[in-house]
C-alpha cells in the first residue's frame, strides 16, 4: 500500500512538472521571441504546438526501442538537451534561432509529457482518484508560474527556474517510466477480454463502459475535436479583445484555469463519472453563452471568467478520457497523450484562420456559426449515454440478465462474459466464498479452524425456491435492481456471483476484469444491499419477496 502511495505521488509530481513546464516554457519562448521582433503569439503557436505534439506521437517509438537499462541515460541526454535548448532560446538574437532551438525542447517537453501520460496509463488502475489526481495536477501546474510573473523580464531568474522544473521532470520521469512488459500485459488483457466492451471501474458511470473499444475511442476523438475546435475559437475572441494585457501574465486567468480543472476532476471522479457529460454540457453552454453576451454588450470580465473556468475544466476532460481508454486499444502509450495532441493540432489548425474570419466578420455571426458544431457536440454526448444522470443498461441486457437467471431457454445469446445460464448449476456444496486477497473459501479456512458453519441460507448455486420461481425474473431483477440503487456494472456482477459457486477468479477472468476489480464491485453491492457475504447476498436476492407497497420503477432508457 505504501509503495502504491508513494508511486501515485511521483505520478502526481511528474504531471505537475510537464503542466508547469511546458507553460512556463510557452510564456519564455513567446517573450524572448516578441523582444527579438518575432511575430505574435498566433504565429508562435507551430513551433509551440507542433513540436511538442510530435515529441508526444514520438514516444511510442522510444518507448519501444529504448532499453530498461538505457532508459536512465536516455533521460539524462534528453534533460541536459532541453536545457540547452531553453538557454539557446534565452540567449539568441534572432527569431529564427529562437525558434529553432524552441521548437527542439518543445519536442523533448513533449516526450517527457507524453512519459508521465504512460506511466498514469499503466498505474490508472491503483490510483482511487484517477480525475482528481489529474486534475489537481494540473491546477498545481498552472499555480506553480505565478510567483514567476513578476520576473518575465529577467531572464536568467526564469531559466534557473525552468531548468529545475526540467531536471526534476526528468529524474521522476526515469523512475515511474513503466517497463517494457506494461505493454504484453495491456495486449494480454485485451485478449482476456475478448475487445466485446469495455470493462472499467474508473468511468463506468456513461455508455462508452459498454461500447466496443474501436466505437468509444472515435466517439471520444470526435467529440474531443469538436470541444478543441469551440474553445479555440473562443479564446481567438478572449486573446483579441481581452482588457488584461496577456492572459499568459496575468494571475486572474491562471488562478481560474487551475480552479476549473481541479474542479473537474473532483466532478469527474463522483459516482465513476455519471457527471461528466452533464459538466462538460454546461460549460459548452455558458463559454458560448459568455461570448454572446460580452458582444451584446455584457461585463466582459465574466465571459472571461468563464471562459478559463471552462478551459480548465476541459484540459482535465481530454487528458482523463484518452489516459482512460487507452488501455483497451491496441499502442496504448500512443493513445494516452492523444488528448493533447489532438488539443495542439486544432490549436493550430484553428489559430489563424479564426482571427482572419473575427477581423472580417461580425463576431456575433461567428458565434452562429458555432451552433451546428454545438449541435454536434449535444448529439455524441446523448449517443454516449453522457447526459443521463441515472445510467442504467439497454432493455435487451435487462432482458439478458433476466433470462440468464431464468434459464430461460433460447437466452444464451444475450448471456454476457462470465454468466452461465440457471441450468448450468452446480449442486451447492455448502462454501461461503468471500472476496478476499487471494479469492478463498472462507468455509474451507473455518472447517481448518475447527469453527461452525454460518447458517446463512442457500449457497450460491442452491435452486430457487417456489415462491423464487413464481416472481417474474425480468421483474424480479429490476426490482432488486432499483431497490438498491445498483450501477448497470453491479446489475452485471450480481447476476454472474448469484448465478454458480465458481470461484472469484474464474468469474473475474470470464468477465474481463481483475480480481481486485470484482472484489471491489462485491463490496459495493455488500454494502448496499447490507449484507457481509456472497451467500448472504445470494439468499436477500433470491429469497427476499418483493415489497407490498408499491415499488420504484426500474426504467431503462
Amino acid at each position: 500500500m505504501d509503495n502504491a502511495k508513494r508511486e501515485n505521488r511521483l505520478l502526481f509530481c511528474a504531471l505537475t512538472l510537464f503542466f508547469f513546464v511546458f507553460l512556463e516554457s510557452t510564456l519564455f519562448f513567446q517573450t524572448n521571441l516578441a523582444q527579438s521582433g518575432g511575430h505574435g503569439p498566433f504565429l508562435s503557436q507551430l513551433p509551440i504546438q507542433g513540436a511538442s505534439t510530435l515529441g508526444l506521437l514520438a514516444f511510442p517509438l522510444k518507448n519501444r526501442l529504448v532499453g530498461e537499462k538505457g532508459r536512465p541515460v536516455f533521460m539524462g541526454a534528453a534533460t541536459v538537451l532541453g536545457v540547452a535548448c531553453l538557454v539557446g532560446v534565452a540567449f539568441a538574437s534572432s527569431p529564427l534561432a529562437i525558434v529553432c532551438t524552441g521548437a527542439g525542447g518543445f519536442f523533448l517537453i513533449g516526450l517527457a509529457g507524453a512519459t508521465a501520460y504512460w506511466a498514469t496509463c499503466v498505474r490508472s488502475r491503483n490510483i482511487a482518484r484517477f480525475a482528481t489526481l489529474i486534475g489537481g495536477s494540473h491546477a498545481l501546474g498552472v499555480l506553480a508560474q505565478i510567483p514567476l510573473f513578476k520576473f518575465t523580464s529577467n531572464h536568467l531568474i526564469e531559466a534557473v527556474v525552468l531548468s529545475a522544473g526540467i531536471i526534476a521532470l526528468g529524474a521522476i520521469n526515469a523512475r515511474i517510466w513503466p517497463p517494457r512488459s506494461a505493454l504484453a500485459d495491456f495486449s494480454a488483457l485485451r485478449e482476456q477480454r475478448g475487445g466485446n466492451h469495455l470493462v472499467s471501474s474508473k468511468f463506468a458511470g456513461w455508455r462508452l463502459d459498454h461500447m466496443a473499444p474501436r466505437t468509444a475511442v472515435i466517439v471520444i476523438f470526435v467529440l474531443v475535436l469538436l470541444f478543441s475546435v469551440l474553445f479555440n475559437t473562443l479564446y481567438t475572441f478572449i486573446d483579441i479583445d481581452s482588457p488584461w494585457t496577456s492572459q499568459y501574465t496575468n494571475v486572474t486567468p491562471r488562478v481560474l484555469m487551475a480552479v476549473g480543472g481541479f474542479a473537474g476532476g473532483v466532478l469527474f471522479d463522483l459516482h465513476r463519472a455519471r457527471y461528466l457529460g452533464i459538466v462538460m454540457f454546461w460549460m459548452m453552454l455558458l463559454s458560448v453563452g459568455a461570448m454572446l453576451g460580452v458582444e451584446a454588450g455584457g461585463p466582459y470580465v465574466i465571459g472571461e471568467a468563464v471562459y478559463f473556468l471552462g478551459s480548465g475544466v476541459f484540459t482535465t476532460f481530454y487528458t482523463a478520457v484518452f489516459i482512460w481508454i487507452a488501455q483497451f486499444l491496441r499502442a496504448p502509450d500512443l493513445w494516452c497523450s492523444m488528448g493533447r495532441a489532438l488539443n495542439n493540432v486544432t490549436a493550430i489548425a484553428i489559430g489563424a484562420p479564426a482571427l482572419l474570419v473575427i477581423d472580417l466578420t461580425n463576431p456575433v455571426a461567428v458565434v452562429v456559426l458555432l451552433i451546428p458544431l454545438i449541435i454536434g457536440i449535444n448529439a455524441l454526448l446523448f449517443a454516449a449515454g453522457m447526459l443521463d444522470l441515472q445510467p442504467r443498461p439497454r432493455g435487451d441486457e435487462v432482458a439478458g440478465y433476466a433470462a440468464q437467471q431464468a434459464g430461460a431457454p433460447g437466452s444464451a445469446g444475450n448471456i454476457t462474459p462470465g454468466q452461465a445460464a440457471v441450468g448450468e448449476r452446480t449442486p451447492a456444496a455448502g462454501g461461503n466464498t468471500m472476496p478476499g486477497p487471494d479469492d478463498s473459501d472462507a468455509s474451507v479456512k473455518r472447517a481448518a479452524n475447527g469453527m461452525p458453519e454460518a447458517a446463512e441460507g442457500p449457497t450460491p448455486g442452491a435452486a430457487p425456491s417456489a415462491d423464487d420461481a413464481a416472481i417474474d425474473p425480468e421483474a424480479h431483477l429490476a426490482d432488486f435492481a432499483g431497490r438498491f440503487s445498483l450501477t448497470p456494472r453491479e446489475i452485471e456482477v450480481l447476476a454472474t456471483v448469484t448465478a454458480d459457486e465458481r470461484p472469484l477468479k474464474h468469474v473475474a477472468a470470464d468477465m474481463g476484469i481483475s480480481l481486485r476489480v470484482l472484489q471491489r464491485h462485491l463490496t459495493s453491492l455488500y454494502q448496499k444491499t447490507g449484507t457481509q457475504s456472497r451467500v448472504g447476498l445470494t439468499k436477500l436476492f433470491w429469497e427476499q419477496p418483493p415489497p407490498a407497497t408499491p415499488r420504484a420503477q426500474y426504467r431503462t432508457p
